[in-house]
């Protein structure tokens, strides 16, 4: 028996097993086409509830496709939202 799902329609992981997280992750995703989509929200860690920690939760879109991609606060991070003047809430 055939499916009717096209090649196209069938989900796939955002990242694959093996590939870099955190920004090194978020901007291989931005080199295959993903875009981030506005505002990133910056959220205490779940992680680091108790020390206030902020992390930034990025919802990512490329065609029907959405990931989410969370990275912990840094200058790093703050500087590269800044640099491609995306507004965080």
């Amino acid at each position: 028996m055939r499916s009717n799902t096209r090649r196209s329609e069938v989900p796939q992981p955002a990242m694959p097993f093996g590939v870099p997280r955190g920004l090194e992750a978020l901007r291989l995703m931005l080199e295959q086409g993903w875009r981030i989509e506005t505002p990133v929200l910056a959220r205490l860690s779940w992680a680091q509830r108790n020390t206030g920690e902020l992390s930034y939760h990025i919802i990512l879109v490329r065609a029907a496709q959405r990931s989410l991609v969370v990275i912990p606060e840094s200058a790093e991070i703050r500087r590269f939202l800044a640099d491609l003047n995306i507004p965080v809430g």
